[in-house]
């Protein structure tokens, strides 16, 4: 039996998007997201190069537009919703405390845990910011790597996670 390794971090509206978006991305259409401005680009190409003018292209020209008004609003607004979510929680204004043991994932914030065996998770991903436990194909707890410190400490999360989770640990090296 291992010591508990116990870290301690501040919720930051901007971290929780970016850890967001990073489970979301396990999600059925979220490829589409990737090939949305080159479907666009190639449409554009195929239009032109059968014939059809610049000014035939105003539909795509409007549609990219839209996309890209949206792509670049649309982690301000989530931002802003996180960060008017945290403001109306008690416990998201309080240190966040993650222990992480041979029984599992025990969190807390003030007065407030949660505990989670290690049976419940079904993957432990790693990323260049964040480690990640998904207890659904689509939702995850987040520990960000700043609260965790150095590579050595980063490498005694990683021993753990691997001994506690076998094969549902093996992504547990930094990806993204």
């Amino acid at each position: 039996m291992t010591a508990p390794l116990t870290y301690q971090f501040h919720l930051d509206p901007a971290e929780t998007v970016r850890a967001s978006r990073l489970v979301l991305r396990r999600g059925r259409f979220a490829w589409m997201h990737q090939f949305s401005w080159p479907l666009l680009v190639g449409l554009a190409l195929l239009s032109l190069t059968t014939g059809h003018s610049w000014r035939d292209l105003r539909l795509l020209g409007i549609a990219a537009l839209i996309l890209g008004v949206l792509q670049l609003l649309l982690p301000i607004i989530q931002r802003w919703q996180v960060r008017r979510s945290y403001a109306e929680m008690p416990t998201a204004r309080d240190a966040q405390v993650f222990r992480l043991s041979d029984a599992g994932l025990q969190m807390s914030a003030g007065n407030t845990s949660t505990t989670v065996g290690w049976d419940v998770v079904l993957e432990a991903r790693e990323t260049r910011e964040f480690f990640l436990f998904f207890f659904a194909k689509r939702r995850a707890y987040y520990l960000p790597k700043r609260a965790v410190g150095d590579a050595v400490e980063q490498e005694l999360v990683r021993d753990l996670l691997r001994a506690a989770l076998g094969q549902r640990a093996a992504t547990i090296v930094q990806r993204d």
